[in-house]
C-alpha cells in the first residue's frame, strides 16, 4: 500500500484535472515493476550474491523491460529522472549488503522514492512533456505523503522492532506533533482530520503496547486502516 498510494494519488488528481488517460497507469506499472526488482535485489545484496537468490531479480529485471523499454522509448525525458533514483536505489541496496535494510537511514530512501512518484505521475496525467516536471500538485503529494509515511516508518518501529524504547517514541511523537501543527497553519481540514488520526495512532498505541500485547497483525491491519485513509484524505485535499 506504502508502494503504490502515492503514484495513485498522481493519477487520481490528474484524472480529475484534465481527464483520463493511459499513460500515467503504464508509468504505475512500470514503478510496480521496479519496485519488485528493488525488493528481488536487496534480498540478493543482502545474501551477498549468493546464487540461491539470483533469479527473481532476474526474471522481474526481464519483465521490467518488457513493460519499461516502450515506455521510455514513447517518453525518454523520464530518464533526466533515473540519477535520482538509482541514488536512492543504490542507498537501499547498500544497507542490504550491510545488514541494515531496517535503519531509518534505509527507511527514508525508500519512502523518498515511493513518494517521489506522484510527481511523475500527475505530470504525464495532465501532460506529455519533453522532460517531466515538478509541479505544484505534484510537490504537495510529495511532502505530504513523506510526512505520513516516514512517520509511519517510526510508528511500526514503536510497536516492534523498537517497542519500549523511548527515544524512538518521542521522535515518533514529535515528528506527528509537527505534522499536526504544520497541517493545522494550513487550515485544511481533511489534513487536519488525518493528521489528528495519526497522532493519535502514534501516541496511544505505544502506551497500549506497555500494558498489554499488541501483535505484528494488529499493526499491519492498523496500518493497511490508516494508510488507506491518507491516500483518501490526501487525494481530496488537492480536489
Amino acid at each position: 500500500m506504502m508502494v503504490l498510494s502515492p503514484a495513485v494519488s498522481g493519477i487520481v488528481v490528474a484524472w480529475a484535472f484534465r481527464g483520463f488517460t493511459w499513460t500515467p497507469w503504464w508509468l504505475l506499472v512500470c514503478w510496480l515493476l521496479c519496485y519488485c526488482v528493488q525488493f528481488s535485489a536487496a534480498r540478493w545484496f543482502k545474501s551477498h550474491c549468493a546464487s540461491r537468490w539470483r533469479l527473481q531479480p532476474l526474471v522481474y529485471c526481464i519483465a521490467l523491460c518488457v513493460v519499461g523499454l516502450p515506455f521510455v522509448a514513447l517518453h525518454p525525458g523520464i530518464l533526466a529522472w533515473a540519477p535520482l533514483f538509482a541514488l536512492l536505489a543504490a542507498i537501499s541496496f547498500r544497507a542490504s549488503w550491510v545488514r541494515k535494510e531496517r535503519s531509518l537511514w534505509s527507511n527514508a530512501a525508500a519512502v523518498s522514492a515511493s513518494c517521489l512518484m506522484p510527481t511523475l505521475t500527475f505530470c504525464y496525467g495532465v501532460d506529455t512533456p519533453s522532460i517531466p516536471y515538478p509541479s505544484l500538485p505534484g510537490l504537495t503529494l510529495f511532502l505530504t505523503f513523506f510526512m505520513v509515511q516516514f512517520g509511519s516508518v517510526l510508528f511500526v518501529k514503536t510497536m516492534i522492532r523498537e517497542r519500549g524504547r523511548w527515544p524512538y517514541i518521542a521522535a515518533s511523537w514529535i515528528w506527528h506533533a509537527v505534522m499536526l501543527a504544520w497541517w493545522a497553519f494550513v487550515g485544511n481540514g481533511y489534513l487536519i482530520a488525518l493528521a489528528v488520526m495519526l497522532f493519535v495512532r502514534a501516541v496511544a498505541l505505544p502506551m497500549i503496547a506497555r500494558r498489554h500485547t499488541v501483535r505484528p497483525l494488529a499493526v499491519g491491519i492498523t496500518e493497511f486502516v490508516t494508510s488507506t485513509a491518507a491516500l483518501i484524505l490526501i487525494i481530496l485535499f488537492l480536489l
